[in-house]
């Protein structure tokens, strides 16, 4: 099979919000479908049109078609593999590495939420280094 051809180029995409994102810690919109065992981030609302980037063979950007601004990050083979090679990511995923007792299931709601900003920064650490550093973005502090 022929390679997929690109819309745009990688160093065209803008990665100011990602930036942002990093900077503020901001929110974040994060969903693992098992069925396709990926995992998308999204820095906007998942209502806002994206076009799917792939950086490799695993790993996605999701950008808007309009501004070509990073708006997100998609992650297949995610269980299956992705977190295999990924310690960190998975580290932070587990959510029995919290060390927060589970009793209820608003325990489960609000270890979830405390763990989305680390699970972000963790996978944006990922594609980072796939990337290398590109234009005005700077590398997530260890």
């Amino acid at each position: 099979m022929a390679p997929l051809k690109r819309l745009v180029e990688t160093k065209s995409l803008n990665t100011s919000r990602l930036a942002e994102l990093l900077k503020n810690k901001s929110a974040v919109y994060l969903n693992y479908d098992p069925a396709f065992d990926a995992v998308m981030l999204l820095f906007v609302s998942p209502d806002v049109e994206t076009v799917v980037h792939y950086i490799d063979d695993q790993i996605a950007l999701l950008y808007e078609p309009d501004s070509l601004e990073v708006v997100g990050i998609q992650i297949e083979s995610f269980k299956r593999s992705f977190l295999l090679a990924h310690a960190n990511v998975a580290k932070v995923w587990r959510l029995s590495d919290t060390g927060v007792s589970m009793k209820d299931l608003d325990d489960l709601i609000i270890g979830v939420e405390q763990r989305k900003p680390a699970v972000a920064r963790e996978i944006v650490k990922v594609t980072q280094d796939t990337l290398g550093f590109h234009k005005n973005l700077s590398p997530v502090p260890a």
